[in-house]
């Protein structure tokens, strides 16, 4: 429906180029460039502004995005031309100046301007109620919409200010940049219904005009119908004419009587009376001719006024036409945005949910941070600890790794010593093979010991209770060791002796 109503404003915009002589003749870009550039790139706005309007989205959810991308155009468009606009405005106000100021001193002492000839015209009021009756409608119901989304906006300030401590906590507040969108375009809008009133007033001034040259036409058409009306110099002829024949006849008796003095006289002022009459008939005719000069340059002025006037009532009925479009135009996007504000408000209390879902979870993670804060503080604690206690075994370890060393030597000797005697000995052999079976296993159990440490550093209290026990089994060992190699000593001491 938007897109057909946007075509037959397009195509009646096209129409408009055909509407009489006298605007064809005004657009020539011969007789102003100017004015033929600013409608060329009117046309071009329109047609593009048309083209944004008339493409469509298939979801809601692309044509609000679309609705979003082309926003911006749009807007620009619509400001380029409303410059373009107001310029014509502008140079129509100038026109229309020097028009007046072009108006002869002697008609301006008569009135205010010219009027149509024999056209029924009907009163300033009259005229305005049925050329802007649309308008005048769009301008009740704009204002009780004014009203309306005056109290809606005061209701939604009031909503928007409880839900502005949660929404800008995060960063889903692009609903409530949308809805700001959609308000500062509803005020758009607003100023936009403004200017048109104030247009509306001035098109009543040019009525109130239009009406004055009316008026200055009539006292024309008084003024011509007087200097027309039914002229005496038929009768300065006639009379002429009697003078005439008079004299021809008083010549006829004095040629008859030349004698008679009385005739003589009679002539002369015959005469005399002729001559008079000649210079008056003469006076009288230039005073005709004035007349009828300044009758044919009136019905001239008359004429440029009347083709003048027509033209300008086409404009203004043209511009009542694309007043009403536009009003509807508007009422249409009025409802569009109400609807869109309406879904906009929805997704907000939507969002306003969403984050008080959000705060709550907010909170609860909160807390289980700070839980889980003293518990690392804790385990810090206790790692430090732990690395002490390593350091200490680490220690206790490498003192540990001489004295198996130091035994390794010692075991070393005692194994060169038993292969010494081996021979002599059988029965410490099998001792000795014991000792060094047991003395192998503890070298495997303390390389084995010092794997574990390595690897598995994180389990420390393990491996602490781990080396207490390596530890005690070294001890036995070494007793058992010690005791074997006291045995030996003795045995020997025994076999030697």
């Amino acid at each position: 429906m938007a897109s057909s109503l946007a075509k037959g404003c397009y195509k009646r915009t096209e129409s408009r180029n055909k509407h009489s002589w006298w605007w064809d003749s005004h657009i020539s870009s011969k007789n102003s460039k100017w004015l033929a550039e600013n409608i060329e790139e009117m046309d071009q706005s329109v047609k593009r502004m048309l083209k944004l309007i008339e493409e469509d989205g298939d979801s809601f959810a692309k044509k609000a995005e679309m609705y979003y991308q082309k926003r911006p155009q749009l807007v620009s468009h619509v400001e380029e031309f409303y410059r373009m606009y107001r310029s014509l405005a502008e140079r129509y106000d100038n026109v229309t100046g020097e028009l007046r100021k072009n108006i002869p001193s002697d008609l301006q002492s008569q009135g205010s301007g010219i009027s149509d000839v024999g056209s029924d015209v009907p009163p300033p009021r009259a005229r305005s109620g049925t050329r802007a009756a649309g308008f005048e409608f769009f301008l009740k119901s704009g204002s009780d919409l004014v009203t309306k989304e005056g109290d809606e906006t005061s209701t939604l300030d009031s909503e928007s200010e409880s839900d502005d401590s949660s929404v800008n906590n995060y960063s889903s507040a692009s609903g409530n940049s949308d809805h700001r969108g959609l308000r500062k375009r509803i005020a758009e809008l607003e100023s936009e219904l403004q200017k048109m009133q104030m247009q509306q007033e001035e098109k009543i001034k040019i009525d109130n005009v239009d009406q004055e040259l009316r008026a200055e036409n009539e006292k024309l058409k008084a003024e011509l119908q007087k200097y027309e009306s039914p002229f005496d110099a038929r009768m300065m002829r006639e009379k002429l004419n009697d003078s005439e024949e008079e004299v021809k006849r008083l010549r006829h008796e004095l040629g008859s009587s030349s004698n008679d003095k009385n005739l003589e006289e009679k002539l002369v002022s015959a005469q005399k009376e002729i001559a008079s009459w000649k210079s008056k008939l003469e006076k009288e005719k230039r005073e005709v001719l004035k007349l009828q000069d300044r009758i044919t340059r009136y019905k001239t002025n008359l004429s440029d006024r009347d083709r003048e006037i027509r033209a300008m009532r086409e404009t203004l009925s043209n511009a009542n036409k694309t007043l009403s479009e536009e009003n509807m135009q508007l009422q249409e996007q009025v409802t569009k945005l109400l609807k869109e504000r309406v879904l906009l408000d929805d997704m907000i209390k939507e969002w306003d949910l969403r984050c008080q879902i959000s705060d709550e979870e907010l909170r609860r993670m909160k807390i289980v941070k700070t839980d889980l804060e003293g518990e690392v503080e804790k385990l810090k604690l206790e790692n430090n600890e732990l690395v002490v206690k390593v350091d200490e075994l680490d220690l206790a370890l490498t003192l540990k790794d001489d004295q198996i060393d130091g035994l390794g030597k010692h075991l070393d000797q005692l194994h060169l010593e038993h292969v010494e005697v081996v021979d002599r000995i059988e029965k410490s052999n099998k001792s000795i093979d014991e000792l060094t079976f047991r003395s192998e296993e503890l070298d495997k159990e303390v390389s084995r010991q010092e794997e574990v440490i390595k690897e598995q550093a994180e389990e420390k209290r393990e491996v602490i209770r781990q080396l207490c026990f390596s530890l005690e089994h070294y001890r036995d060992g070494y007793q058992m060791m010690r005791q074997a190699f006291v045995g030996h000593n003795k045995r020997r001491t025994v076999m030697a002796s």
